[in-house]
């Protein structure tokens, strides 16, 4: 399974080749913080929800929030200087088993562990 940031979502919507492959050859997990800020910024810029979140609704694992993940992004943000939500979903998609994780924030790339890979789109 691979992890997917918001930006992920983005690059689907605009027809991203490399995420449209990723999209449709791997199963794919996102943080419900990722849903959070994609419904928020449906909302705020009047973008049709199935233009950007229809995807999250088609054969996407959406992980929880929890406490486990809560003190691991703690550590992941101290570490790194990556914003809270940030290392949130990092760290959701860390615990779920991901080892790949796709973004378009540059500054997932500080986050560094071995055998986890961070692939900016």
């Amino acid at each position: 399974m691979i992890g997917a940031d918001t930006g992920f979502f983005f690059a689907l919507r605009e027809g991203n080749p490399s995420a449209l492959r990723i999209f449709e050859e791997e199963d794919v997990a996102a943080s419900a913080l990722t849903l959070f800020e994609l419904k928020r910024i449906s909302l705020r810029k009047g973008i049709p929800w199935p233009e950007l979140g229809g995807w999250l609704e088609r054969s996407v694992t959406v992980l929880d929030v929890t406490a486990r993940t809560a003190d691991e992004a703690a550590t992941i943000s101290h570490s790194t200087g990556l914003p809270a939500v940030d290392a949130l979903i990092i760290a959701g998609l860390v615990a779920a088993g991901c080892r790949t994780i796709y973004t378009r924030d540059e500054h997932f790339e500080r986050f560094f562990r071995p055998g986890i890979a961070v692939i900016r789109l």
